[in-house]
């Protein structure tokens, strides 16, 4: 864990921090909740995007997360302060990295993820299931495969292992697990293609929701409040609550 951000509160070691193999564990920040109303139903955990940190996301966390819970913030594998293997750059690997200190999460997570997070936000849903996360925000992020998207840069192998498969089975099993998902596409972003979008508008419905924000790819993270405006009717609409406006009047 980084002590740069002294807000961060510190949660138990994990089991395997002390193990005799080595295991280099993520660098997290684990910060606690601040918003008084109209923010998520519980505790996150938030992933950044390729060549992002731990601070991507941290505008969203502090926006979102609600007093008596925590945001955690991890650098993913090879970003930031986190262990930088010279493979091992998958979604699974990714995952398999969080599953090294689920221990110390709270119980029940609201997962976000921005660009490739969001695959690694989807896959550890699966993996986790309803009965430790409770919903998953993906932002701008593609689930079907594109092979001609593939771009041989520092980051060839995790791009070439994403673009060419498919992962468009992941919104079905989180229906089927009963954890709701909302996709944010940003409407200058090609990242979720014009016939991906279709599709997905077509199955929005009790547990699936398709929102639009704006700015590019790479710009759409400025937009903090058309995203956290958009999480915010996305928790209402899931998990009740009183909105922020509701509270101050």
């Amino acid at each position: 864990m980084s002590a740069l951000d002294p807000e961060a509160h510190v949660l138990p070691g994990p089991a395997l921090a002390g193990h005799s193999s080595g295991v280099e564990l993520l660098d997290y920040d684990a910060v606690p909740g601040a918003t008084r109303a109209g923010g998520a139903p519980g505790s996150m955990l938030l992933l950044h995007g390729f060549g992002g940190d731990k601070r991507q996301l941290r505008p969203i966390g502090d926006a979102l997360c609600p007093a008596g819970a925590v945001a955690v913030h991890p650098s993913l594998r090879g970003h930031g302060d986190s262990p930088s293997p010279d493979w091992g750059f998958s979604v699974l690997d990714f995952s398999a990295d969080l599953h090294r200190f689920a221990d110390v999460l709270p119980d029940e997570l609201h997962l976000v993820g921005y660009s490739y997070g969001g695959l690694v936000a989807a896959v550890s849903a699966v993996t986790w299931g309803a009965s430790r996360v409770r919903s998953v925000v993906v932002v701008d992020q593609s689930f079907d495969a594109h092979p001609h998207l593939h771009v041989a840069d520092e980051w060839a192998e995790g791009s070439l292992l994403r673009w060419t498969y498919d992962f468009g089975h992941l919104p079905d099993l989180l229906e089927r697990l009963g954890i709701p998902l909302l996709v944010l596409a940003a409407d200058d972003s090609p990242k979720i293609p014009a016939d991906e979008r279709e599709r997905l508008s077509r199955r929005a419905g009790a547990s699936f929701s398709l929102e639009f924000i704006k700015g590019t790819h790479a710009d759409c993270l400025r937009h903090t409040g058309d995203i956290t405006s958009a999480m915010r009717a996305f928790y209402r609409n899931h998990f009740g609550g009183t909105d922020e406006r509701e509270c101050a009047a």
